[in-house]
């Protein structure tokens, strides 16, 4: 169910929900946020539909940024004190292929081989000439530097925050996926491999929206999940890429109230149609 073959290329066919609940202290009298909870609509996806939606109702209004990303921004101006967002879609997610390149490849991506907010591309150097060294194809590279990440870190819940620096997880020795990604783009950055962080949602019961790398082939561009080792055969579901996380909020926004406002619950689900 949900899986298509064609032309030696795998497909899958999800329906895939995201739903954010938020209270406030006090009444809110707007609530102004975009939203980035809709399937990438290119590279190895295809939306075929979409409905993204707000409790109160606002005012609605679709664009794609400059990275791809389907936008939603909601103005609520019903006075409330909880607000609702949540979408529903259908997304195909094709399996490309890993192809492999003898090293030094010609990978040029200007804009995913930067420094960015919280990415310093030069803290990650003597660490990328050294993986560089060792190394004699793209596939290998990958791997040699999969492998150091995981052997440097480790997975701790609650150990950063969503502005904490690619350099400063790695000294600290722990994080979370959005932290491994991080880390994994600045040192494939620091060798020119173009490397971008996607956000979406696992594909295997997914309870929150999760981070990993997407790193540009000979055959385009290709996920990587340095947190779980898993390499090239995913099929997660992108709902964002960007240079860092910092391009990639699900939500991100600002409300009017006397009182202060909080997360209260997300659900995501990921289904094979």
């Amino acid at each position: 169910m949900g899986q298509v073959t064609s032309e030696n290329v795998e497909s899958f066919l999800y329906r895939v929900s995201y739903e954010a609940i938020y209270e406030y202290d006090d009444v809110v009298v707007l609530n102004d946020n975009i939203l980035k909870i809709v399937p990438y609509p290119s590279d190895n996806q295809r939306l075929i539909s979409e409905d993204v939606r707000s409790e109160p109702n606002g005012y609605k209004v679709r664009f794609i940024d400059s990275f791809g990303n389907v936008n939603y921004r909601i103005k609520v101006t019903e006075p409330h004190k909880l607000l609702r967002l949540s979408s529903e879609s259908v997304v195909e997610v094709k399996r490309n292929q890993m192809i492999d390149c003898k090293l030094p490849c010609d990978l040029i991506d200007p804009k995913f081989t930067s420094s960015s907010d919280l990415i310093d591309v030069d803290f990650f150097l003597d660490i990328g000439k050294e993986l560089l060294s060792s190394s004699k194809t793209l596939d290998e590279l990958i791997r040699n530097t999969i492998s150091f990440v995981r052997g440097k870190m480790t997975y701790q819940e609650g150990s950063t925050f969503i502005d904490t620096e690619a350099s400063r997880s790695f000294l600290l020795g722990k994080g979370v996926c959005q932290d491994f990604a991080h880390v994994t783009i600045g040192i494939l950055r620091s060798m020119k491999i173009p490397a971008r962080y996607v956000m979406g949602l696992m594909n295997d019961n997914p309870k929150v929206t999760h981070a990993w790398v997407e790193v540009k082939t000979p055959g385009g561009w290709i996920p990587i999940d340095p947190t779980s080792y898993r390499l090239y055969s995913i099929d997660y579901v992108k709902f964002a890429i960007g240079r860092d996380s910092n391009d990639t909020p699900p939500v991100k926004g600002s409300f009017i109230s006397s009182g202060k406002g909080r997360l209260l619950t997300v659900q995501v689900s990921v289904i094979a149609e």
